[in-house]
């Protein structure tokens, strides 16, 4: 959009090769995409209506504080279903990165009580928070999902590597862990030399593509993805996107955090609004407009728009 409205032409670079050079009042965006990606790009997906299921995640009274000690989480009420996608709709530094800390046990909670399909949940570690079958996307793919001086076999198999079989008697087993990375190297399309190369040679498509890979592979109950797509292409966010309504229809439920809100309505059945650390509003996609989503966004209380979180 950005280069549609204020350029005279267009250069087009893939794989480090030039395209295409057009002028820009005679291609539009479906045309740049495609010569991007080498494809026809689909910006629409469908999202089948499918029965929500009971819940899986429940937030009660969530408080947290930021690095600086501030008050991050006021109060947040959430509830996530089988077979749905809640996201986040917000400003960055309003309290998101916090809630999705909290949720996988990288940041202490304060106060309030996290519910993981039943179970408490509220001070439990990140291995803990694994085994009771949360996965989580992080907010940056380099400094948390990855060890990029590892290999990408060794990523794929971070959660999981003291289990059968890629550990037995307490030592690593190379073989299965290569069989594991290559058959996940595959269904992902992720390009790369192979499962011994480094993670850090990856572009970022591909090292979001590695992490999307290991946390899908667990068939998680919960999945927690803080900003999918963020720095992506329009063919890796596609590849994303159908990733996650896949996990959808398989009866998983979804955390959606992102700042990007054709996203949060693409892709969500509900949507809540955070701002200051505040929920002001949850909402069925279907009838809310952008307009209320953006007022809410920027603090304005909408009269008439509360929402429920239960709903």
């Amino acid at each position: 959009e950005e280069v549609m409205a204020i350029s005279d032409r267009l250069t087009v670079l893939r794989e480090g090769r030039k395209v295409a050079t057009v002028s820009t009042a005679d291609t539009h965006p479906r045309e740049l995409a495609r010569m991007m990606v080498g494809r026809e790009v689909i910006f629409d997906v469908e999202k089948e209506i499918i029965p929500r299921g009971k819940p899986v995640l429940e937030v009660r009274g969530l408080e947290a504080r930021n690095d600086r000690k501030l008050e991050a989480l006021k109060s947040v009420d959430l509830e996530v279903h089988a077979g749905e996608i809640l996201g986040i709709a917000g400003v960055d530094g309003n309290g998101q990165s916090e809630l999705a800390q909290n949720l996988t046990g990288l940041r202490k909670i304060d106060r309030g009580e996290v519910r993981i399909l039943g179970h408490n949940a509220t001070h439990r570690s990140p291995q803990d928070l694994i085994r009771m079958g949360t996965a989580h996307i992080p907010e940056d793919r380099q400094r948390v999902g990855l060890i990029l001086d590892m290999t990408v076999g060794e990523n794929a198999v971070l959660e999981v590597h003291g289990r059968p079989p890629f550990s037995r008697m307490g030592f690593l087993d190379q073989k299965a862990i290569s069989r594991f990375a290559e058959e996940l190297i595959s269904l992902y399309n992720v390009k790369t030399r192979g499962p011994d190369a480094p993670a850090g040679t990856l572009s970022g498509g591909n090292q979001q593509k590695l992490i999307l890979a290991r946390e899908m592979s667990r068939n998680p109950r919960l999945l927690v993805a803080v900003h999918p797509s963020r720095g992506l292409d329009v063919g890796a966010t596609e590849f994303v996107h159908r990733q996650l309504l896949a996990r959808r229809k398989a009866g998983g439920a979804i955390l959606l955090i992102s700042t990007e809100l054709e996203e949060i309505f693409l892709l969500s059945d509900r949507i809540a609004v955070m701002y200051e650390g505040e929920i002001l509003g949850v909402f069925r996609t279907s009838e809310v407009t952008r307009e209320t989503v953006g007022l809410l966004m920027a603090g304005s209380r909408v009269r008439g728009h509360t929402g429920d979180p239960a709903e």
